[in-house]
């Protein structure tokens, strides 16, 4: 039994000492093409972290689709609204850049009415970007042809 655990305790050993540090290498993909995409994302999280990289995944997917490809959107309702009322400059940036590229932030009314919120206080928040509700705008977006994408 002793022994067992003496060479597992190597293995262990070795398998650290030989892990090596490799650098990304691109890949040579073959996949065809995504077409047309009709993209919804939920933002109901209230952590700046988590809403930052929502925004990245959103990002990200419109990049590796292409622009000219997809109708993305962003529907915030609930703790998501934070978002809008941030100070972080990053967040505030990310925001900006993915309304720059087209993509409308959508805010749910229910969310304004039940926190009290002047929707003319959230960054960058038009009349017309307000929907009824958060939840019902996913389904009618849905309903359209959108896929849902709850990161």
């Amino acid at each position: 039994m002793k022994h067992y655990a003496s060479l597992l305790l190597l293995a262990a050993g070795m398998g650290i000492t030989t892990m090596a540090h490799a650098d990304y290498v691109q890949p040579n993909i073959q996949h065809e093409p995504y077409g047309m995409q009709r993209v919804v994302y939920q933002m109901n999280t209230g952590d700046a972290d988590e809403q930052l990289q929502i925004i990245k995944y959103a990002n990200n997917h419109m990049q590796t689709v292409g622009k000219q490809q997809i109708e993305l959107q962003v529907v915030v309702f609930g703790a998501g609204v934070s978002m809008l009322k941030s100070d972080d400059e990053k967040l505030n940036k990310a925001i900006d850049a993915l309304r720059a590229e087209g993509v409308k932030i959508a805010m749910c009314n229910n969310t304004l009415r039940n926190k009290n919120i002047d929707w003319k206080t959230l960054r960058g928040v038009k009349e017309s970007d307000i929907v009824p509700g958060g939840v019902a705008e996913l389904a009618f977006l849905q309903q359209r042809g959108f896929a849902y994408i709850k990161p």
